[in-house]
């Protein structure tokens, strides 16, 4: 037998949701979710507990999938689907969700375990390739539709990113969670642009920001453009050793993908990740975290660029506009 404190352990520290709805009440109301259920919706467990499952549907789910799903749970049978949800902000996201009944000793299913993964990332990825080969102007009055998201990376934006931070940081403060932030910035991005062109520029911003979004592919993971060359990622309850590792990998990565830019050391596209890890509860308000991951950045440009910094254990939350502005 499975030790219960262990399993319990590994429900509440599951990065994918995990809801547990009861089968025998009437509409199935939710009776537990688990924190990466909170983080990725933006619900708290006392606001949804004793609700069904379909208020992340906004009733904007297609009727044909919500009749499927509706018929295999009156079947007391398990389904998977990819549907889009709704976070308590509005703002969509595509959950992987995976039902499975659970059943007591005489077969009977007493309750309903939920698996939601946010797969966003994977499927804004999936139509951007799907969409080369369409009318670009279409596909980009199609990106910009999504106001939440970045017109020419498909990866989430700037102003999306501020409000999804501030929530992170809350949840994460409530919970307990290490908060770790990624700031990458290409380095000699003007430079590269001036040399190539713009469509070589857009290309390069193309191919980086799916390469982030494929390093980083857990429901709780977030990635954004933060503005012109400049990207983001929040990882939730992420330590120091896996965050070191994960921002040393990002620039591996980008020099595979072997893009000539003579204005670098290396001769081809770089890099540079400033990044910190914090407790919320440490730190005054989300956007010092930022402020921290910054500073780090501008230390590894400092440093040479095409590298990894992280920030010091003492928070520095703001930096000379001058320092700023020399760390292209």
């Amino acid at each position: 037998m499975i030790d219960l404190e262990l399993l319990q352990h590994a429900v509440l520290d599951s990065r994918d949701g995990i809801t547990i709805a009861d089968a025998q009440a009437e509409d199935l109301p939710l009776i537990f979710v688990n924190p990466a259920f909170e983080r990725m919706t933006g619900y708290s467990c006392d606001e949804v507990v004793g609700q069904n499952c379909r208020f992340l549907q906004r009733g904007r789910t297609e009727q044909a999938r919500s009749e499927e799903m509706r018929a295999a749970l009156d079947q007391g049978q398990g389904f998977s689907q990819v549907i889009m949800n709704y976070r308590k902000d509005d703002t969509p996201f595509w959950n992987e969700l995976s039902v499975s009944p659970i059943h007591n000793e005489r077969g009977t299913v007493t309750h309903f375990i939920g698996f939601q993964k946010d797969v966003t990332q994977r499927m804004l990825l999936d139509e951007q390739l799907r969409s080369r080969n369409r009318d670009l102007e279409s596909a980009k009055k199609a990106l910009e539709e999504l106001v939440t998201l970045d017109a020419l990376t498909g990866v989430y934006n700037r102003r999306h990113f501020d409000d999804r931070m501030e929530s992170l940081w809350k949840i994460s403060t409530r919970t307990g969670e290490t908060l770790a932030v990624f700031f990458i910035d290409i380095d000699h991005f003007k430079a590269f642009n001036d040399r190539f062109g713009h469509q070589a520029g857009d290309d390069a911003l193309i191919q980086v920001a799916q390469t982030l979004a494929e390093s980083f592919q857990r429901g709780s993971d977030f990635l954004a453009r933060y503005g012109g060359e400049e990207f983001v990622v929040v990882a939730c309850g992420m330590e120091r050793e896996p965050a070191h590792y994960f921002a040393e990998r990002l620039c591996q990565r980008v020099r595979e993908l072997d893009l000539d830019n003579p204005d670098t050391t290396r001769g081809t596209l770089t890099i540079s990740v400033g990044y910190s890890v914090v407790m919320p509860r440490e730190v005054p308000n989300a956007q010092a975290i930022v402020a921290q991951a910054d500073d780090a950045l501008y230390a590894a440009k400092r440093a040479g660029r095409d590298r990894a910094c992280e920030a010091p254990m003492a928070p520095r939350f703001r930096r000379a506009a001058s320092g700023r502005d020399s760390a292209s």
